[in-house]
């Protein structure tokens, strides 16, 4: 009997009798549906319970600020009515702004602390598509390098206690931005990392062009909110949370499908952040973790940790994206992030690690659970340490500790792909409870030293497991299978060594390469691997 159907029989028995333990499928939530109460937080580290801002009850109406609609005065902006009652409450102490149902036309919007923006059903607020409307500029972050800019759509600058909230509309009305860019291209951020920001020549005033600011910033400040909202079409990157602490985003929609860096949400060397029941439509990365790009972002040194990303959707996520990121701009570091109860269909990949020399610092201690990915355009799970297949010089990044549980994949050209550095390998990788059904490729791994997989299945056309310099692989209740006839395990490298498998588990299934002998596969875990 050949090997290969010898094995597929050996499967089969495992599965009848013993089973591998395959995640629930993750309930698709109704937007509709979404609770009022914001549940507990419960995370693999310590982390406060968010609340909502307290904000006072007095209403300030933009119309009694003299805004008029749209289809009244075509295209006259309201901005100085918006300013004028965010001014006005403020003064107060505080209280809510409120944009009607219509539809309304305006140049960005500033806000201030103790100010709910709230958007009644059926308000659309249009922004102007004249680029001479956000000036002057202000300071920002643009992919990870700080620079003086167009104003965002909407701006927030070292504000406190901070609403964005209703069930209407955002609509950033993107296309001339698109437009605008797609004619200069993308500035050189990776040059203006090395220069001080006081002469850096990147951003508005330095004669470049094509650098779109994001749509919604939130600069420097804590105890946010955006809830109910939708975006649609902003200039680039959407929500973006820079430097800011204490924030949550919840029962959110956002579309940017046609976007390019059309990034949904993106969290960027902040702290204590709760993202939840969000729907996202995106022309780049659903939901992203940041810290800051290079020379610039490692000077600056401010991490985003203590995150918790929970029951969201990402579909049709698209050019070279995922539905949830860490990275590429990694610099200032990225710990302790819990993701769990995600649905992604659609998306270019699924949970996605990506950073590159010379980004340096540490992204580590992240847990994702229950995620179920369909239809998914290159890899489900990527780690990708040479991103953009770019070599430089300079500081390592480094990704250690990322514990994966309960995640089903279904239509996938490459399941499951973990890539280190010559010089830094991928750390205490650790995917439990992972089941991957109509797969082109299954499981590729290079440089990753202490790999733990339990109760994995994954079933492949081609090679369904290839590992080249693996070092400490622990295989429990692993069930391997594709349609080559061969042997679905091949493991090479001379710096390979230390696999240990069940002690069912059917040893001629694996592959050896590069002259490594059978004495680095056991049932017990060696001495020196203790």
């Amino acid at each position: 009997m050949a090997l290969f159907h010898r094995y597929l029989i050996f499967t089969f028995l495992i599965l009848f009798f013993t089973g591998c333990a395959a995640p629930q499928a993750v309930a698709q939530f109704d937007p509709g549906e979404v609770p009022y109460d914001i549940a507990p937080i419960s995370a693999p580290f310590d982390m406060p319970q968010l609340q909502r801002p307290v904000i006072h009850e007095r209403v300030f109406s933009i119309v009694d600020f003299g805004a008029r609609e749209r289809h009244e005065i075509g295209d006259e902006l309201v901005t100085d009515a918006i300013h004028a009652a965010i001014e006005a409450a403020y003064d107060a102490g505080g209280g809510t702004v409120l944009v009607p149902e219509g539809a309304w036309l305006t140049g960005p919007i500033h806000l201030m602390s103790n100010i709910n923006l709230h958007l009644e059903d059926g308000a659309k607020v249009y922004f102007s598509e004249n680029r001479e409307d956000y000036l002057p500029v202000v300071p920002q972050r643009h992919e990870g390098v700080e620079a003086y800019n167009y104003s965002p759509p909407i701006y927030a600058y070292k504000v406190k206690n901070v609403s964005i909230t209703g069930k209407g509309e955002f609509d950033g009305q993107g296309q001339q931005w698109w437009d605008w860019y797609r004619e200069h291209g993308a500035p050189p951020r990776d040059v203006a990392t090395t220069i001080p920001l006081s002469r850096r020549d990147f951003g508005k005033g330095s004669g470049m062009e094509g650098m779109r600011p994001s749509f919604v910033v939130f600069w420097k400040s804590e105890d946010i909110l955006i809830e109910g909202v939708t975006f649609t079409d902003g200039p680039m990157w959407n929500l973006h949370l820079i430097y800011t602490n204490n924030a949550i985003v919840r029962d959110v929609r956002i579309n940017s499908l046609y976007a390019p860096n059309g990034d949904g949400i993106v969290i960027d060397s902040s702290q204590d952040v709760l993202v939840e029941y969000v729907h996202l439509e995106t022309g780049d990365d659903a939901v992203v973790i940041k810290s800051g790009l290079d020379d610039d972002g490692l000077k600056i040194n401010i991490p985003s940790e203590n995150i918790v990303v929970r029951n969201f959707q990402a579909v049709d996520v698209r050019t070279g994206s995922g539905g949830i990121v860490f990275g590429s701009e990694t610099s200032g570091g990225i710990r302790n992030v819990y993701v769990h109860d995600a649905f992604f269909d659609g998306s270019d990949r699924g949970i996605r690690f990506k950073t590159n020399r010379p980004r340096g610092n540490v992204t580590e201690n992240i847990y994702v659970r229950d995620i179920e990915m369909r239809n998914i355009t290159n890899q489900a799970i990527n780690f990708e340490t040479s991103y953009w297949y770019r070599n430089p010089t300079g500081p390592t990044p480094m990704i250690r500790n990322i514990d994966i549980r309960n995640v089903s994949i279904d239509g996938v050209p490459q399941a499951i792909e973990l890539i280190g550095l010559p010089e830094m390998w991928l750390l205490d990788i650790h995917l439990e409870n992972i089941t991957v059904i109509n797969a082109g490729q299954g499981v590729n791994i290079k440089r990753v030293k202490n790999l733990t997989m339990k109760n994995v299945s994954v079933s492949s056309v081609e090679r369904a497991f290839i590992a080249d310099e693996i070092f400490e692989l622990y295989l429990e209740n692993v069930i391997i299978s594709d349609e080559t006839g061969e042997p679905p395990i091949v493991i090479s490298g001379r710096n390979s060594n230390v696999i240990v498998v069940d002690e069912d588990f059917p040893m001629e299934s694996i592959e050896l390469k590069d002259g490594l002998s059978r004495d680095i596969i056991g049932n017990e875990v060696p001495p020196l691997a203790r």
